[in-house]
């Protein structure tokens, strides 16, 4: 199993482009941890912003009646990708994490793919 650190660091490092990448607790809004990020990209700010966003769309598939789970979610900016990705397993109900991208380095599919990998290894 994956510590939240070290989870940081492999996402840092094996997906090309990162900017910043936080874990997040959505039912706080608060990051767990966090790597990267720069004077314009407050990862802490991110975590909290995106918390809403999960909490929407939580919100809206229980009002349609889907009976799904969130595999991802994408953000496309005009020079970044932002993925969400919910945490799966028997300690990480109610984490997410979230990475921000640099449209013109990354490979979405490729850190989509990574992401999952990090996310079914880690247990916080």
């Amino acid at each position: 199993m994956t510590t939240t650190e070290i989870a940081l660091k492999e996402t840092t490092t094996s997906i090309e482009g990162v900017i910043g990448v936080a874990l997040v607790d959505y039912t706080s809004g608060m990051a767990l941890g966090t790597l990267g990020g720069s004077k314009d990209m407050d990862l802490t700010v991110a975590a909290a912003g995106n918390t809403d966003v999960v909490r929407a769309k939580l919100r809206t598939m229980e009002l349609l009646g889907l009976k799904d789970e969130i595999e991802d979610i994408l953000i496309t900016l005009g020079s970044q990708y932002h993925l969400i990705r919910p945490i799966k397993g028997r300690n990480n109900n109610g984490l997410f994490l979230y990475v921000a991208l640099d449209k013109a380095r990354a490979n979405l599919a490729m850190a989509r793919h990574q992401l999952k990998r990090i996310e079914s290894g880690l247990d916080v």
